[in-house]
């Protein structure tokens, strides 16, 4: 029987060293190493031997933007935790973790922050309002319809992106998207279909580019209120996406597609968004 609770005793000893220093990092009452900044909306998180980014300090001004964009509320606060290194985040974040920037968990109440976005200097203004923008949309649907959307990432990472493009970047700051000059030239050859195929193996920043102004180009012609239509429904039933698109677009995708792209190789593409909503 000894060797029962000695078991028993390891079990209980592992969950929980999981909460200051393992998975469950983001639902510690106590966060070794990190300060804590708690706003109305969200909690941020960071290593307490690094400046915070000024941008994070207007979190709750993301979350709202998001909430007025896609026209829904954020029922939960979230917890943007700004991992201080690799070995941090792959503690606190595995599953959820590959090497983005960020990701935010398919609840869309915690945002984890990589060191990649320092290494790239990417605008964390942009990149909140991409990652607030999942949350606020995860938050307002099933964790199955979350994890089938998935495999719609023409969908789900494009609309994610309208919201933060409202504004200008940062001085001295990568921007998420391809500057616009540069995805322009990049499109005079290469064919904008496969970032929008099932199983697209295309260079991410390329196709995420593509997508955010593809949405902004079915927001210009159909407006916002069949859009957020076309969202609700295909993040309602994922699986449906493309013929929900076909249904209220009046054409199917892959034609959308190519006509975007005749646009593209003439140098057009419709302009980002900047008015508040």
């Amino acid at each position: 029987m000894r060797w029962k609770y000695s078991l028993l005793g390891l079990i209980v000893l592992a969950v929980l060293a999981a909460f200051p220093w393992g998975p469950l990092f983001a639902w510690s009452p106590v966060h070794p190493g990190y300060l804590d900044l708690r706003f109305s909306r969200a909690d941020v998180l960071y290593p307490n031997s690094t400046a915070l980014d000024p941008a994070y300090r207007d979190v709750d001004s993301y979350v709202a933007a998001a909430e007025r964009f896609h026209e829904v509320t954020c029922p939960k606060k979230i917890r943007i935790v700004v991992c201080r290194n690799w070995s941090d985040c792959n503690r606190f974040a595995t599953p959820f973790l590959g090497t983005p920037l960020a990701v935010t968990i398919p609840t869309g109440t915690v945002t984890f922050v990589t060191p990649r976005a320092v290494a790239f200097r990417a605008d964390i203004a942009e990149l909140l309002g991409h990652e607030l923008s999942h949350a606020v949309l995860k938050q307002n649907r099933s964790l199955l319809s979350v994890l089938r959307m998935r495999k719609q990432l023409w969908v789900s990472e494009g609309v994610a992106g309208l919201v933060p493009e409202m504004r200008p970047t940062a001085p001295g700051r990568q921007p998420i998207t391809l500057p616009q000059p540069d995805f322009l030239s990049r499109a005079q050859s290469e064919e904008l279909w496969p970032s929008f195929a099932p199983a697209t193996q295309q260079d991410r920043r390329f196709s995420y580019t593509a997508w955010v102004y593809f949405w902004n180009r079915q927001i210009e012609r159909r407006g916002r209120a069949t859009f957020l239509r076309f969202e609700q429904a295909c993040f309602s039933d994922p699986d449906q996406c493309r013929n929900t698109f076909a249904k209220m677009y009046g054409t199917d995708l892959q034609s959308a597609v190519a006509e975007f792209q005749a646009e593209v190789r003439l140098g057009r593409v419709a302009a980002l968004e900047r008015a508040a909503f």
